[in-house]
């Protein structure tokens, strides 16, 4: 019970974590027999047209797990961003394995992301559009920063690793830009988190947003008759 209670968020985490991996790798299907062309395939869909003579259109498993994938990963990547922000507003800190494991979340779906790509389109695509390229060099950040999450890393690296883990920020803005280039999703939400983000962070913002806290604080509540 003590271990649940002093780890729980991490668990959580990996829990959430890992509840859309099982939709995505029920699309897989594996055959040893040898009977099929390939060991490994994956299903089919099939959407119907959203407007009036639109003819249905058929996707890959690929397709869908590079889209759903993508999706989760700049979410995770949001996510982790977004913990100094907050602490910054309600000093709720999050605790350090708690930024691993989203950290470690995200960088696995980028992961499978690329993965996914990969084997839908090839490895060799993805130099061939700019936004291809950014989101390469995201995820390589990120798999930098993924194996460097850990307290061996940081009593190893010492200052230097503050300074690799601010490659986190940079991440960020090629996994947005990733996405606006690319067409593929609503990255208008996620900038203007990362925004918002990066201004409170600013070090004369934070100290407004504490002073305000202060006289807050101060403020005398009278109590009703």
């Amino acid at each position: 019970m003590n271990w649940l209670k002093k780890n729980w968020g991490w668990i959580t985490i990996t829990i959430i974590g890992i509840l859309p991996l099982i939709g995505i790798l029920k699309m897989i299907n594996i055959d040893i027999t040898g009977t099929s062309e390939t060991w490994i395939t994956m299903d089919s869909f099939t959407f119907q047209g959203r407007h009036r003579g639109e003819l249905p259109k058929e996707v890959t498993g690929a397709q869908m797990a590079v889209k759903e994938t993508g999706e989760w990963a700049i979410r995770w990547l949001v996510i982790v961003l977004s913990l100094t922000p907050f602490t910054i507003l309600t000093k709720i800190k999050s605790r350090l394995h708690v930024r691993q494991a989203v950290g470690i979340t995200a960088f696995v779906y980028a992961f499978l992301h690329l993965l996914f790509f990969c084997i839908d389109k090839g490895f060799i695509e993805t130099f061939k559009e700019f936004g291809n390229i950014l989101g390469l060099i995201a995820t390589l950040f990120m798999f930098v920063l993924a194996i460097t999450s850990n307290k061996q890393s940081m009593k190893y690296l010492r200052r230097k690793w503050k300074k690799i883990h601010k490659l986190a920020y940079l991440t960020g803005i090629l996994a947005i830009l990733h996405l606006a280039l690319l067409e593929h999703g609503d990255w208008i939400p996620y900038a203007v988190i990362l925004i918002f983000g990066f201004i409170i962070r600013n070090t004369n913002i934070n100290k407004s947003i504490d002073q305000l806290r202060i006289r807050t604080s101060q403020i005398p509540v009278f109590a009703k008759d």
